[in-house]
């Protein structure tokens, strides 16, 4: 028999546990937009950074380019993102938040952070930015 941490103890563990949390408070809040997590965070990036190749999109979000031709399609399809050759680059696809998206964004945005707040209620506001600051440390490498 191996000896070791007990599971619980690991790293991995405990931020997979944070971020099933997290995940389930978002999707309870945005559920009514009919908007997954990773679609909301496409709209957002999309608003605030500005249009976008899909590739360039999917790194923003942490998502495989592969990955991320399907979820643009869909909302593509819902009319609150347009898909358009690059004019830089034909081979690229470049992705914009359409009026309907930035209306949609804008009543969902803050369900979305108050499911931020209802995750992070449990802290103290200095650990808050504590644990924002561990977070991308972790990630940094």
């Amino acid at each position: 028999m191996a000896d070791g941490q007990p599971l619980d103890d690991h790293v991995g563990v405990a931020l997979r546990r944070a971020y099933q949390h997290a995940v389930a408070n978002l999707t309870a809040r945005i559920a009514r937009f009919d908007l997954s997590p990773l679609e909301f965070s496409v709209l957002v990036r999309l608003h605030d950074a500005g249009s976008s190749t899909q590739n360039s999109l999917g790194r923003s979000i942490f998502m495989e380019p592969a990955n991320i031709g399907a979820l643009v399609q869909r909302l593509a399809d819902r009319g609150i993102v347009t898909r358009e050759p690059d004019p830089d680059d034909r081979r690229a696809i470049r992705v914009a938040i359409t009026p309907a998206g930035v209306e949609l964004l804008a009543a969902a945005r803050p369900e979305a952070d108050a499911a931020n707040a209802h995750t992070l209620a449990v802290l103290e506001p200095a650990e808050r930015a504590e644990l924002v600051a561990l977070l991308g440390r972790l990630t940094e490498g």
